[in-house]
């Protein structure tokens, strides 16, 4: 399953970095023409809304690329195991 917390575009929330429900999407991220630097995180899409039908990387995950640690799939089972649902 591509989930976007094993995806190498997802980048940290910058006000709760520990809850990856707020990660924001890295994919193309655009350059400010202004200062040379990646545009701020604030200004990035978050990764469920990416994840949508209209976003960029849509419900299948086109645009997911493996980040260094991809969880296994045992680690994917407790995971969704200790997921709460709401």
């Amino acid at each position: 399953m591509k989930l976007c917390i094993t995806c190498k575009h997802r980048l940290d929330s910058e006000a709760m970095p520990d809850d990856p429900e707020y990660s924001r999407c890295g994919f193309e991220r655009p350059i400010s023409p202004v200062t040379g630097r990646f545009k701020p995180l604030l200004e990035l899409p978050y990764c469920s809304s990416d994840r949508s039908r209209s976003g960029r990387c849509q419900l299948d995950g086109i645009n997911w690329e493996a980040a260094d640690h991809v969880m296994t799939s045992e680690e994917e089972e407790l995971m969704l195991k200790d997921a709460k649902y709401v």
